[in-house]
């Protein structure tokens, strides 16, 4: 009887301890059952709102991409000019000024991937591509920039020259134009004048931008 007691003790224990684990094994799974929820909210307002950052941004490169296809298109005027010894094209003026007097400034919207680089949200992204692209495309944001802004500086020092020969750098003349492309200094420093390696950039970062906010939709 005394044995029999105690093997009834010793199974008594056993199934406290087995109710207890149970117990916490099923607040552990509810627990990370929750946890996984609030991750998914989250996660899903991070993409909303990166989706908005992007589509502004994808705005923003459309513009500047339209202005520089027709400062591009000034700058093969004025080489066609220098080949043919052109100088007389009533479009001189007109052409200068495009490739000259525009704004290149980029300036991403980044709060929503500053948020998530702050508070390694990143990884609350479950999409494994979804989470590279967008680590990519503000990458190619970044070389974008240095080379709108390596063309601002080329920009600037073709400024400078040309109105040392003009008498008001707003108002040139054709007369003023069509000296400077008979002048060999202007004519290098036009040829090099980063229209194209920041066309080629803002193609990239463009075509980039569309990916991710494909990538973005399907995860909404």
């Amino acid at each position: 009887m005394e044995q029999n007691k105690i093997r009834t003790y010793i199974l008594y224990v056993i199934g406290e301890i087995l109710l207890v684990v149970i117990g916490i094994l099923i607040a552990l799974q509810i627990n990370n059952w929750t946890e996984t929820q609030k991750n998914n909210v989250r996660e899903q307002i991070h993409l909303f709102n990166l989706r908005i950052d992007l589509q502004a941004d994808s705005s923003g490169l459309a513009r500047l991409n339209a202005d520089l296809q027709q400062a591009l298109y000034a700058k093969m005027k004025f080489e066609e000019s220098v080949e043919f010894q052109n100088f007389g094209s009533d479009s001189l003026v007109k052409y200068f000024k495009d490739q000259y007097f525009i704004l290149t400034d980029f300036i991403p919207n980044s709060t929503t991937i500053d948020e998530l680089k702050n508070s390694s949200g990143l990884n609350l992204i479950s999409n494994s591509k979804l989470r590279r692209q967008i680590v990519s495309l503000y990458n190619t944001y970044e070389d974008l920039k240095m080379k709108l802004r390596l063309g601002t500086e080329k920009t600037q020092l073709i400024l400078r020259y040309s109105s040392d020969k003009m008498d008001d750098i707003n108002n040139p003349t054709d007369n003023e134009i069509s000296d400077l492309l008979r002048d060999s200094f202007f004519i290098n420093q036009t040829r090099i004048n980063y229209l194209g390696t920041q066309a080629l950039a803002i193609n990239e970062a463009y075509k980039l931008n569309r990916e991710v906010l494909q990538l973005i939709s399907k995860e909404i």
